[in-house]
């Protein structure tokens, strides 16, 4: 990508905003780079029939031009057809968006990131009769996509053992989760929320019920902290409270 030559990535659209008079910002994840943010000049203009390209949840190829870091969106086209994602399955991958723009350094090629967030999308395409609550299946997705991405970029102690003796985590026993530390016994610090060895287990299993669910949620939260900080995730509040 050096001088005027041109770069092809595939990938998605994660957010856009406006950029002078008729000019979108566009942040895509993409198989080639990773995150990378590029401007789709007179995309806003009313003449432009690129409008509807650039659009979450739609696969996209885009040729990149330009000799600075912002590149240029030369040409943009749809691959595949849009997942239709509707309720709470659209709020669940606004959510996977936000946290994957504020979480994901730029430039750094990310494959396996990019297949699980597209295989995410698909399992959340789901027809269900309760449009207005976020349900098990949805929820376990998310928990996966979190897990997974956190194990990505190097944030996931190992869940399978006890942090400081190194034993395999018991499903009798009680837990606690220190974040960027990983799992220890409740004894050491009684102050901590428990975790139960078996919500710990269920959730490494992938057997989910309402305790393993809330047990991944709680973990994902504290290892998120030192990437996300003090400013929350907006998208989390479309969700009904669990």
């Amino acid at each position: 990508m050096r001088g005027g030559t041109s770069s092809f990535i595939t990938g998605f659209v994660i957010h856009r905003r406006a950029y002078q008079e008729s000019s979108f910002l566009v942040d895509i994840l993409s198989f080639e780079e990773g995150k990378i943010r590029c401007v789709a000049r007179g995309m806003r203009s009313a003449k432009s029939d690129r409008k509807s390209v650039l659009q979450p949840f739609q696969p996209i190829a885009c040729e990149l031009t330009g000799k600075s870091e912002l590149k240029s969106v030369k040409h943009a086209e749809n691959t595949d057809k849009s997942i239709p994602l509707l309720q709470t399955s659209l709020f669940c991958g606004m959510y996977l968006n936000e946290l994957i723009n504020r979480v994901l350094p730029a430039n750094i090629p990310c494959p396996n990131i990019v297949n699980d967030y597209f295989e995410t999308l698909q399992r959340l395409n789901i027809p269900s009769k309760d449009k207005d609550t976020l349900l098990p299946h949805q929820e376990a997705q998310l928990r996966l996509f979190e897990l997974n991405l956190l194990a990505e970029l190097g944030y996931l102690p190992d869940l399978s053992c006890d942090a400081g003796s190194q034993a395999t985590i018991a499903n009798e026993l009680d837990y606690v989760f220190v974040g960027e530390e990983g799992l220890f016994l409740k004894q050491w610090y009684p102050h901590l929320p428990t975790i139960k060895g078996q919500w710990i287990n269920d959730m490494m299993a992938k057997l989910w019920h309402r305790d393993s669910l809330r047990t991944a949620k709680w973990i994902t939260r504290q290892a998120f902290q030192p990437l996300l900080g003090d400013k929350p995730l907006k998208s989390r509040e479309l969700f009904v409270s669990k």
